[in-house]
């Protein structure tokens, strides 16, 4: 049996095994009152008792039984059920869990500007069918952990509590359009790299499996806290009845540290609970891993979270992170190595898409924060309504087809083109450059003819590749009439 690595979680410990009778039946946190339990599949409820005790689980007609094992652990799984909005009981023995409601749950993670919380738009996309469950505490372990922190709410009552804006403003739209309920998972973390989101079971996919931690260690340790805390409770209460203060000085750093030491704290308790997929907003931290190690974290995080959530199809969104002058004179640090990471992503990975996002930030190059989050949440939401959903949205801008050399000239096609090419300001297209190599590029001119992009440049005669946006720091204006920008692309061949 895993063990909560806190201080407070020992101190409940130590009076639990001071009490004559363990408590009866308890459940991890993201198992509560106001939550939404996955639609369409056998949704796990899980907790632990005594050893021997049995657990009876009834919710919306259906009643399941287990029995605890030898380490307190059980489980049931609800048979499969229509999305709901009508508020439920869930009865666990001699818990009731009120206002449960049915839909899909979606995973909100990355880094700051998933973390970066909702500035509303007024009471348009305040919804009681919008349910947020947030780790609102930054934590890490040395193995995978039992339970977290968080907690359910409604943003039916206005408040976001902190709530990630790109994951509220994705799921208000999913809700609006679908007409059930949504619940959102925001477990995020500013600052933080890929690696240590990634579950045992993704490093174990790209063959870099993660050593096991010695649990027989590990317990031996935490039964020295649990001494240790029952030492300090006596002494602390003799002083105390003087008006004495006794400090704790119990060490509570079980398990060391793990390559994984998010997922361990802030994912893995979340596990097995039902849900349907995930967005991630992350990359910036990961900006100087050469090309394709961010490509294949990203392949070990998918994998891995798909498996712990027992999740096979497991939709992953990504948000392609957007220009910011990181500074030193290569400008294609975060377009080689991330940038074109989360494209292949898109390509190769099953149930994956990226969104453009150069467009949403105001021109502002020098706010790695950008504070509009609704154009980033309601593009992942359009890209889960057409993939996930079989909606007929728009979910992506044009993408790079073909150049082809005509008079001197460069004819750029490109695919998945709506309603036409414009560019965001009604000028000349900007951020197209020409080169022989393939190395040394030059700024070039740029026309937009019907649906293609004809690019020159006197410096360059015979030009034999052709970029557009592929810098750090460029706002390339062209972009679809329906508003969805042009992807970015790398040095192409002209043929």
């Amino acid at each position: 049996m895993r063990v909560v690595n806190s201080l407070f979680a020992f101190m409940i410990v130590f009076l639990m095994t001071a009490s004559a009778v363990m408590a009866e039946v308890t459940l991890p946190v993201v198992i509560a009152s106001d939550m939404v339990l996955q639609r369409e599949c056998a949704a796990p409820i899980w907790g632990w008792a005594n050893p021997g005790e049995k657990v009876t689980v009834a919710f919306a007609g259906q009643t399941k039984t287990a029995t605890a094992g030898k380490a307190g652990d059980w489980k049931v799984k609800l048979d499969p059920m229509p999305a709901s909005a009508e508020p439920r009981e869930l009865k666990v023995n001699h818990l009731t869990l009120k206002n449960i409601l049915v839909g899909d749950i979606w995973i909100c993670s990355g880094q700051s500007n998933m973390e970066y919380g909702y500035r509303g738009d007024g009471k348009k996309t305040q919804s009681d069918m919008v349910r947020m469950f947030r780790v609102p505490t930054h934590i890490q372990a040395g193995f995978a952990q039992d339970d977290t922190e968080g907690s359910w709410a409604s943003f039916g009552d206005g408040n976001s509590r902190g709530f990630s804006g790109v994951g509220l403003f994705f799921g208000c739209k999913l809700q609006k359009d679908l007409e059930i309920p949504i619940g959102l998972i925001d477990t995020s973390w500013g600052g933080t790299r890929i690696e240590p989101w990634i579950a045992d079971e993704g490093y174990a996919l790209i063959g870099k499996p993660i050593k096991k931690p010695d649990m027989t260690a590990i317990r031996k340790q935490q039964q020295q806290i649990i001494t240790d805390v029952e030492k300090w409770t006596a002494k602390a209460k003799q002083r105390a009845d003087i008006g004495k203060i006794t400090p704790f000085k119990a060490s509570t750093k079980l398990g060391g540290k793990a390559p994984n030491g998010i997922y361990n704290a802030m994912v893995a308790p979340l596990a097995p609970f039902g849900v349907k997929g995930a967005i991630w907003y992350q990359g910036e931290s990961n900006r100087g891993s050469a090309y394709p190690d961010y490509f294949n974290k990203l392949q070990a995080l998918i994998g891995g979270w798909s498996k712990v959530f027992d999740a096979p199809q497991f939709p992953f969104y990504i948000v392609q992170i957007a220009p910011f002058t990181y500074g030193g004179k290569d400008h294609t640090v975060l377009c080689n190595n991330i940038w074109a990471a989360e494209y292949r992503a898109a390509k190769e990975i099953e149930n994956c898409g990226v969104i453009p996002t150069h467009d949403t930030i105001n021109g502002n190059i020098k706010d790695i924060h950008p504070s509009d989050k609704k154009p980033v949440g309601e593009r992942l939401a359009a890209m889960a309504l057409n993939k996930s959903y079989g909606k007929d949205v728009i979910c992506s801008g044009p993408v790079f087809k073909s150049a082809a050399l005509k008079n001197g000239k460069v004819e750029v096609a490109f695919d998945k083109i709506d309603q036409g090419l414009e560019t965001a300001d009604g000028q000349a297209p900007t951020w197209f450059e020409l080169s022989t190599d393939g190395k040394t590029f030059v700024a070039a001119e740029a026309v937009i003819k019907d649906s293609t992009v004809i690019v020159s440049s006197a410096k360059v005669k015979t030009p034999k590749f052709v970029r557009m946006g592929w810098s750090e720091i460029a706002i390339p204006t062209l972009r679809d009439k329906n508003g969805w920008p042009v992807f970015q692309f790398s040095a192409m061949p002209v043929q």
